[in-house]
């Protein structure tokens, strides 16, 4: 009987020693699986769509438009940039942003940036090989104007169906709003690197500035996969297509 006690108070122990080891071994899982899902939901970037200002601005385009037959292949032309309502419109903090486009292939460019006055910011014209095509990155340089906080910009990419036929084009058309982040957001920029400043940028809706960011990590680097996910499916917008997802590999 004493033998049968002691068995079983051995047993038990037994037992007891075994659950802990499990449920400490499954707590230590759940507890590293908790810590990958929240480091996942640090690093998704997720775009927060902001309403466009009250005050009137351009509709824009953000697919490419043409009349002539001859600009039938160069319809895809898009501008990387949100929709909201039909307006083409986004923000950006920076007082010489960069633009980001799909060129079904490449031609003859024209950019132009004009203020609410009509005045241009800034124009130039770029040669693409007709038998490139992907995503073009067209950076304000620090020579033109700043741009100043809460004024609206429009811009305008050209892009050339013929050329020996001027009137032969397709554009895309936008507007762009230079604003403020809150100081404590600003201080937070200043401490990440350029992933955590993309999401950032993401989450207060500074879309220029998020894709422009995303858009360098890319090029730095265009075989890390992890990069690529972020670009491709990571940033969720309500108007984000598939375009997006099969032009997201080439830069010029």
């Amino acid at each position: 009987m004493k033998f049968n006690l002691r068995h079983i108070i051995l047993s038990l122990s037994y037992s007891l020693i075994l659950t802990t080891y499990f449920s400490q071994s499954v707590l230590a899982v759940l507890a590293a699986r908790k810590e990958s899902d929240e480091n996942s939901q640090k690093q998704k970037i997720s775009f927060s769509l902001p309403t466009p200002p009250s005050r009137g601005i351009p509709l824009g385009r953000h697919k490419g438009g043409g009349s002539r037959s001859s600009c039938q292949d160069y319809q895809s032309l898009t501008a990387l940039v949100p929709v909201n309502n039909q307006i083409v419109w986004g923000k950006t903090i920076a007082t010489h942003p960069e633009f980001l486009f799909y060129l079904p292939q490449g031609s003859a460019l024209e950019f132009v940036l004009q203020d609410e006055a009509d005045n241009y910011i800034y124009q130039t014209n770029l040669q693409i090989p007709s038998d490139n095509q992907g995503i073009v990155s067209i950076p304000i340089p620090q020579t033109a104007i700043s741009l100043e906080t809460n004024k609206i910009y429009q811009w305008t990419l050209s892009l050339s169906c013929d050329i020996d036929n001027p009137g032969a084009f397709v554009y895309v058309q936008g507007s762009i709003e230079k604003v403020a982040l809150e100081p404590n957001i600003q201080t937070q920029l200043e401490t990440v690197d350029n992933t955590e400043k993309a999401v950032i940028h993401a989450r207060e809706g500074i879309w220029y500035d998020a894709i422009a960011l995303l858009a360098q990590l890319r090029r730095n680097d265009p075989n890390d996969e992890q990069i690529n996910t972020k670009c491709l499916s990571k940033i969720n917008c309500i108007f984000f297509t598939k375009v997006y997802e099969d032009i997201f590999y080439s830069f010029y």
